[in-house]
């Protein structure tokens, strides 16, 4: 089958036209409070590809509360001096599609609740939904950054909360960098949405979730049952596998 096109940001296009030896990834994780409610957050930034242009100071992301175990996408801007506005969005329906930040209503009068202050290792700030504000308290525990070809791009611990997850299962990329396989995605992760355990660690080949611009897209809805498609770098343009996510099994779409 071939890869529709669709599925590629205008980012992904610029990917596929560089080297090899550089990519476009720079991810940083945290973990730590919302009030005193503990958290997980991946923050993606773009400053690499797209460097002198508005969209070098796009922010994505996606976090979730670890009582919780649900994924929330999160679309903002950074300014130069570190503080971003984080806007709390809806899941994408498909790979080919952003995630959409709800219009300002009486359901959602504050749309952006998120403001943060980013510093080296750690990001202070707030959560305002208009009705309460709650301190953010967070620790970097891991980053990716892969944008200047270094071999071992993965430092700390890495665990992408993917934008799209089963009705059961929270989806967590898992990276790492080697000296024979740089930066990809060499675990996929179900973690149980209601009780929190692992219900599955699935290993991936190299090049595993490096194809999509935002690195919560590399995994999504597969048509085939009891599957997720994972996509990955490689060729051309890329191909996807439909992963069996409860036999392991997979199949290769290019």
């Amino acid at each position: 089958m071939t890869r529709n096109l669709a599925l590629f940001t205008p980012f992904a296009m610029l990917f596929v036209a560089t080297t090899a030896s550089a990519g476009w990834y720079e991810v940083k994780n945290y973990v730590g409070t919302v009030g005193d409610v503990p958290v997980h957050v991946s923050l993606q930034t773009f400053d690499a590809i797209n460097h002198g242009e508005p969209r070098q100071w796009q922010v994505a992301g996606s976090y979730y509360y670890d009582a919780h175990r649900t994924p929330i996408p999160l679309q903002g801007k950074r300014q130069p001096d570190g503080h971003m506005a984080l806007c709390e969005a809806a899941a994408p329906l498909s790979s080919a599609e952003s995630p959409i930040v709800p219009a300002r209503s009486a359901a959602h009068p504050v749309p952006c609740p998120i403001s943060l202050n980013v510093a080296d290792d750690s990001a202070t700030g707030t959560w305002n939904d208009g009705k309460k504000t709650l301190p953010i308290t967070l620790r970097q525990v891991g980053s990716l950054n892969d944008t200047n070809g270094a071999k071992h791009a993965v430092t700390g611990v890495v665990e992408i909360p993917m934008w799209y997850h089963t009705k059961k299962q929270l989806l967590l990329g898992i990276y790492t960098s080697t000296a024979d396989c740089p930066a990809s995605m060499r675990h996929l992760r179900l973690v149980n949405i209601a009780t929190g355990h692992i219900d599955n660690d699935i290993a991936l080949d190299c090049q595993a979730g490096m194809i999509m611009t935002n690195i919560y897209a590399n995994v999504s809805q597969s048509s085939v049952p009891h599957s997720v498609t994972v996509g990955f770098q490689g060729g051309k343009m890329g191909s996807d596998e439909d992963i069996d996510i409860e036999s392991h099994a997979s199949q290769k779409r290019k």
